[in-house]
C-alpha cells in the first residue's frame, strides 16, 4: 500500500491544531472546530430520543436526519481536506491509485481522534467496508444510556458513504467545487453510495463495522 498512514497520523497529529481567538481552528482550507465529544453526543442523542418519544413511527425519519447530516459534513469536511495544500504537500505524494484517497483520507481521520477506523475490504468503486474501534459515538452513548436496540454511530456511517462518494461518484480528484449543486448531483444521483452500521458497540458488539455500497440499479 502507497499511503503511510504512521507518517501522516504522526504529521497532523504534530500540527498541533488548536482553536484560535474565535475558538476555530483554521486548517486544510477550513475553520474546523475542537469541543467536548459529549456535546455533538448529547445534541444527536437528544434529537433522536426527542422524536422517537413524540412519535416512535419518527425513528427511521431521525436516524435519516442525523445520517443526513452526517453526509452533508463527510462532503464539506472531507472534500475540503483532500483539496487542500497540507493534503497535496503530505498525502498527495504517497497516492498512486484512486484507492490512495481512501486510505489517505483515513489515516487523517485517525489522527482526530474520533476512533480508530481501519479499511478491511475495498473494491474500486462498488464496495468499502471499514472497522471502527474506540467510537466516541458508541462509547458515549453507553456512557448515558442502556445498551442500544440498534446502531448509534450516526456520524461515523454517513461519514463512510460520503467519504465514497467523493472518491468514485464525485471525483474529488480533479477538485471540483464543493458547491451545493455537486452535493445534491452526488447525493441524489442513484448509484450513489449509502452506508450501513453492520456492527455497533452501542448494541453490545466488539466493535463498530459500516458497510458502504453503492445503490442498486
Amino acid at each position: 500500500m502507497a499511503i503511510d498512514e504512521r507518517v501522516i497520523v504522526e504529521t497532523v497529529v504534530g500540527m498541533g491544531l488548536a482553536g484560535n481567538e474565535e475558538g476555530l481552528i483554521p486548517a486544510f482550507g477550513l475553520y474546523l472546530t475542537n469541543h467536548y465529544a459529549d456535546f455533538y453526543n448529547r445534541i444527536s442523542f437528544g434529537v433522536l430520543g426527542a422524536l422517537v418519544r413524540e412519535n416512535p413511527e419518527l425513528t427511521e425519519d431521525a436516524i435519516a436526519l442525523l445520517t443526513e447530516a452526517a453526509h452533508v459534513c463527510a462532503f464539506h469536511t472531507f472534500g475540503g481536506i483532500m483539496a487542500s495544500v497540507e493534503w497535496d504537500a503530505l498525502v498527495q505524494p504517497m497516492i498512486e491509485s484512486r484507492e490512495d484517497w481512501v486510505f489517505g483520507m483515513m489515516a487523517v481521520v485517525n489522527a482526530f481522534g474520533w476512533g480508530r477506523f481501519r479499511v478491511a475490504e475495498l473494491s474500486p468503486g462498488e464496495r468499502l467496508v471499514v472497522e471502527l474501534r474506540d467510537s466516541y459515538e458508541s462509547s458515549g452513548y453507553l456512557e448515558s444510556y442502556p445498551r442500544a436496540d440498534g446502531p448509534r454511530c450516526f456520524l461515523a456511517n454517513g461519514g463512510m458513504a460520503g467519504l465514497m462518494n467523493l472518491v468514485y461518484q464525485g471525483d474529488i480528484t480533479r477538485r471540483p467545487a464543493l458547491t451545493e449543486e455537486l452535493y445534491r448531483e452526488v447525493f441524489s444521483h442513484p448509484r450513489s453510495f449509502r452506508s450501513r452500521e453492520r456492527l455497533c458497540a452501542a448494541q453490545g458488539d466488539s466493535h463498530c463495522e459500516f458497510v458502504v455500497e453503492r445503490m442498486p440499479q
